[in-house]
């Protein structure tokens, strides 16, 4: 997916203040789909970062970062409207069409996703659409997550190297490649804040994505669109505020498994509370009782949650990879046996 660009010094330094929320109502189009609106990206992204346990790198666990991730976050939306073709590219990256069958357009079983988006176009194409129809959101927050590992390869990679420099130059580059890759880090956080969140919210990983829809109907679900709002605005006039949806994160689960099964998880669990969302808002839990904040509240819990977990594994992740060229395993640059120098400034 297409990138904005958020020069270094506007993530790393600048002041952004998240006190004053842009409460919106969103519109939605087939091809315009907002999941939590402003609001609700944000407190995702703030909470997330809070939330970090002590082993992740200092400049993150500052408050300034996680004000700073909590806006970048809703920036995957707030770049919508760029025209093509970047508009037909990047909003398919916001959902996933899971049907009842728990399986994508009837073809790729969320559970069990094809190794790349290339096999799993293809694997749509064959049954007559594609992943720009289908939507690609499972990717998006596998790429998003694997650039967060990098970044935090090469952070590692530069603290070492100002710490074993040979020199004041060779320091002084590894202290400026640094502060860039901080600045690039609170980006590509603030990306997989936002896709992460997506995940989070059930009618972005359905066929019933704004109204039950031309399916079978046992229940009598409403048919008529309007759900996605009435969504976004049980946090924004409720409003369910920061307190609401931190009582209820979850504790750490470390999956022993990989990003790709990580994210079929996690995705596969918003997919099961489609039908509890449309009970919900059948019995009127999104007029006059508090269901629907409860419900809403625990969604978010579970965006904040995973996307903490899944931070926290990229940290890990990023201490077994390599980085520059020719590649050098960051385990050896962190214990001073091998000099990055060369390597990450470019032996071209």
């Amino acid at each position: 997916m297409a990138r904005s660009g958020i020069s270094a010094r506007l993530c790393y330094r600048s002041v952004i203040s998240v006190t004053a929320f842009v409460l919106c109502t969103a519109v939605f189009s087939p091809t315009v789909a907002f999941a939590w609106g402003a609001s609700g990206h944000r407190l995702i992204g703030e909470i997330a970062i809070q939330s970090l346990p002590p082993e992740l790198p200092a400049f993150l666990r500052k408050a300034e970062a996680a004000r700073q991730v909590a806006e970048v976050a809703r920036e995957p939306d707030r770049s919508k409207g760029a025209s093509e073709p970047y508009d037909s590219d990047a909003n398919a990256a916001h959902h996933v069409n899971v049907g009842d069958d728990l399986k994508i357009a009837r073809g790729p079983s969320l559970s069990a996703l094809p190794a790349n988006r290339e096999a799993y176009d293809a694997a749509l194409r064959a049954l007559g659409t594609s992943q720009y129809r289908a939507g690609y959101l499972p990717y998006a927050i596998i790429d998003s997550w694997q650039q967060v590992v990098m970044d935090f390869a090469y952070w590692r990679a530069d603290v070492a190297g100002a710490r074993y420099a040979k020199t004041p130059s060779e320091r002084s580059w590894f202290l400026q490649d640094q502060w860039i890759r901080e600045g690039l880090t609170i980006r590509d956080l603030g990306y997989l804040a936002h896709f992460v969140g997506d995940g989070s919210q059930p009618l972005h990983i359905s066929v019933h994505a704004d109204g039950w829809g031309n399916y079978p109907n046992s229940q009598n679900f409403s048919t008529t669109r309007g759900l996605r709002a009435i969504l976004d605005r049980t946090i924004t006039r409720g409003p369910v505020t920061a307190k609401d949806v931190t009582v209820l994160l979850t504790p750490y689960r470390d999956c022993r498994c990989t990003i790709q099964q990580r994210t079929s998880s996690y995705l596969s669990g918003t997919q099961q509370e489609v039908v509890a969302l449309y009970q919900l808002e059948k019995a009127g839990g999104f007029a006059a009782n508090p269901g629907g904040r409860i419900f809403v509240s625990k969604r978010l819990a579970a965006g904040v949650s995973e996307l903490r977990d899944m931070i926290s594994d990229a940290w890990r992740r990023s201490a077994d990879v390599s980085v520059g060229y020719p590649p050098l395993a960051v385990r050896d640059i962190e214990s001073g046996a091998t000099n990055g120098f060369s390597a990450l400034r470019g032996a071209d």
